[in-house]
């Protein structure tokens, strides 16, 4: 029987459901109380991380007017108040509503072994060889284990990208979940949106400008990359502001794609700073 992921504790229970707990994974035990408004909406926020860690932590919610006591030892005066612990041992707090990229931040600063880390590096490193397929392979095998890992969300999403499934990436990017990679997979959207909407016969067809776009996403579902940069980097000169922005959206996800050691990398992000400043 899989462990409950969101839990209550009390006096009773808090040294086994937490302590113990935390030997093998991330606890956040979160202090509420049913007459403190922020401490629901903040409960409800870390319900829902939580649940989007897939496994990865768990959430155990002390309601300070049914366990007084714990509230005393933890020293608790302001709701909402969380504590992490792992190891057994309290490894981070915070002292009133948060906003969810502090949250988020504090738990990526704790270093957990992830056991699917070495499947993550031999992924990667099919990624940058360019043997999607295998890379794909690897990534799906690591979600099946922990659907919202994002990492391995991450890399599918590449590959899917650099294979031409658009909307296989499009559907993981859209709902991306709170983690370091989460401004790069926002990066990301608008191209697999694009490719997405040429592959469907949905992309605007009025004018010229509107065909060199459908002409730089067949492009880039090909995977020929340089020729869909050039081609939106044409489409920028003409008009800097094409469909609210849509070409500048879709050259930064291409950038993005493009490995750090390519040598047209520098000179593309030169080039379009030229044409936009």
């Amino acid at each position: 029987m899989e462990p409950e992921i969101i839990i209550d504790v009390n006096e009773m229970n808090f040294e086994e459901e937490v302590i113990d707990y935390s030997l093998n994974a991330v606890v956040i035990l979160n202090f509420w109380a049913s007459w403190s408004k922020p401490s629901l909406e903040y409960k409800k926020m870390l319900e829902k991380m939580t649940r989007q860690a897939a496994g990865q932590l768990r959430l155990a919610h002390v309601n300070i007017d049914t366990s007084p006591l714990l509230s005393s030892k933890f020293g608790i005066y302001t709701l909402p108040t969380i504590k992490i612990f792992y190891r057994g041992n309290i490894v981070g707090e915070l002292i009133g509503y948060q906003p969810e990229y502090r949250i988020v931040r504090m738990l990526n600063s704790i270093q957990v072994p992830d056991p699917s880390q070495l499947q993550l590096e031999k992924a990667e490193a099919y990624l940058h060889e360019k043997a999607y397929e295998n890379a794909s392979e690897l990534f799906l095998d690591i979600l099946d284990e922990k659907p919202q890992h994002p990492q391995a969300l991450f890399g599918l999403a590449v590959a899917s990208l650099h294979s031409g499934k658009a909307i296989d990436a499009y559907y993981i990017l859209k709902d991306f979940p709170a983690s370091p990679l989460y401004n790069q997979a926002e990066i990301l959207l608008p191209l697999a949106k694009a490719m997405s909407q040429y592959q469907e016969g949905k992309l605007p067809a009025e004018n010229d400008l509107d065909f060199s776009f459908s002409a730089s996403m067949r492009f880039a579902v090909s995977d020929k990359l340089y020729l869909a940069i050039d081609g939106l980097l044409e489409i920028l000169k003409e008009d800097r502001t094409y469909r609210q922005g849509l070409a500048h959206k879709t050259i930064l996800a291409l950038l993005e794609l493009l490995d750090e050691s390519d040598p047209q990398l520098r000179a593309y992000r030169d080039e379009l700073a030229s044409i936009l400043f």
